[in-house]
This record gives structure tokens, C-alpha cells and sequence, in this order.
């Protein structure tokens, strides 16, 4: 089969930004965001992501340990700076202005999407079940054969 090149109506379908919904911050008010995928390497190549969380970044993309020590810190610094980025309604200038800040589900969901895009949050928010128990008996694992 011969490959064809993306014509221009696919491109700029392609540049269209998503409505996801994200994590709420209160349960009866539904938290749905204007967002786009982001590249952390472009961020990098801008300087959106400074030279001090660049090892940090590359423990992100690439998932391995840096040799300089990354901390937390610096590691939420770059999901937030990711997020920050993909947010584009409401922004985070928005959301300040009207006293809230992303929640940790809220940065992990917008650093997930700008990863994997829609695929990655659908799985990320399927429906978990009540895990509470009515006995309290311990469950304990079946001996391995």
C-alpha cells in the first residue's frame, strides 16, 4: 500500500484543541478544559523549561534516573510548567483569578494527556469501584503452586 501525505484538512483537524474532562474539585461541579498537546522537547528547545529541570524533564520523557539527582521538586515543577502549557480554557491565570489551583489529579491528568493524548485519560478516569469492606476479615493469597 502506498503511503499519502496528511493532506491540509486532516492537519488542521489535528490542530484543533480537545475539551477533556478533568478531576473536580468539588463533586456536583464538573471541570471540563479547553487543552492542547504540548511537546515537552519544544518546551525545552524554547527555555519554557529552564536549564535546572532539564535532568528532571529527561527523567520524565525518558523515564530513567538521572545521575544529578532529581527531586520532586523539580519533577512536579515540570508536569506543572506541562500543564500549564496544554491548559488553554480555562487558563491558569483564570483559575488563580478566581482562587483555585490545579489539584495533583488535575496536573497528572493535563502532564498524561499532553503525553498520550485522549487514549490515556480514558483509562486514567475509568470508574473505580467502592473498595470499602463490610467484614473485616483479611484477605490473605492463595498459596502459589
Amino acid at each position: 500500500m502506498e503511503l499519502k501525505v496528511t493532506n491540509m484538512e486532516e492537519l488542521k483537524k489535528m490542530a484543533e484543541y480537545d475539551v477533556i474532562k478533568l478531576p473536580r474539585f468539588k463533586a456536583e461541579i464538573p471541570f471540563n478544559v479547553k487543552v492542547k498537546r504540548v511537546s515537552l522537547l519544544n518546551l525545552v528547545r524554547t527555555g519554557t523549561i529552564p536549564n535546572k529541570l532539564l535532568s528532571a524533564a529527561e527523567e520524565l520523557f525518558y523515564g530513567k534516573q538521572s545521575s544529578k539527582g532529581v527531586d520532586l521538586k523539580q519533577l512536579t515543577d515540570v508536569m506543572f510548567i506541562m500543564a500549564e502549557n496544554a491548559l488553554v480554557e480555562p487558563s491558569i491565570k483564570d483559575l488563580e483569578s478566581v482562587g483555585l489551583e490545579l489539584t495533583d489529579e488535575q496536573i497528572v491528568s493535563l502532564f498524561n494527556y499532553t503525553q498520550e493524548g485522549l487514549k490515556d485519560l480514558e483509562s486514567f478516569r475509568e470508574e473505580q469501584k467502592d473498595n470499602v469492606s463490610d467484614s473485616d476479615k483479611q484477605t490473605v493469597q492463595e498459596k502459589a503452586e
